[in-house]
């Protein structure tokens, strides 16, 4: 749930009501606060609100999400220049928290960066701006050498875009042979 565009005190009570709701069907809750940059939904903006140590503490207690997105320099889409990490926030956080840290805006961030994110907290990253492009790559690929090609064959570009950019992706992250 991406309650950040609200203000605390409404991202943590309508972050509770996901979690309440949730956990009825034994489902997990990852949840969101600060504002990682970017133009996704229904803001434009571009700007990063840094995830602050007392805000993350406060929210993963009083909201018991299972799982946590900080903000610390990324945005959601393709990067127009390199994005500043505030990886010394991330590791407070870390030691703040006792939830499970995620990482929004993973696409475009180098293999250090990923490195140096995952050695200071974070246990899960999104990527899916990178599995976006590497289908819609396949896709142009698969267009070119068959102007005739039809769905089936989109439709498996589209699944080794995506198969070709988690494989990639795992193996930065050290996880490979682990999933």
């Amino acid at each position: 749930f991406d309650g950040s565009k609200y203000p605390l005190e409404e991202n943590i009570a309508r972050t509770r009501e996901v979690v309440k709701l949730a956990k009825g069907y034994g489902a997990d809750v990852e949840a969101e606060i600060g504002r990682v940059g970017g133009a996704e939904g229904d803001y434009k903006s571009v700007d990063v609100l840094v995830t602050s140590v007392e805000e993350a503490k406060r929210f993963a207690e009083e909201t018991s999400v299972d799982a946590l997105a900080v903000a610390i320099g990324t945005a959601h889409g393709n990067y127009k220049e390199q994005p500043v990490l505030r990886i010394d926030r991330l590791k407070e956080i870390a030691a703040a928290v006792k939830t499970p840290l995620v990482l929004h805006g993973g696409t475009g961030l180098t293999d250090e960066d990923f490195k140096e994110c995952i050695a200071s907290g974070i246990q899960k990253i999104n990527i899916a701006t990178a599995s976006y492009d590497a289908s819609a790559n396949r896709i142009r690929k698969v267009a070119a050498e068959n102007p005739t090609a039809r769905y089936f064959e989109f439709s498996e570009a589209i699944a080794e875009g995506t198969y070709e950019n988690v494989k990639k992706h795992m193996a930065i992250f050290g996880m490979k042979d682990k999933a």
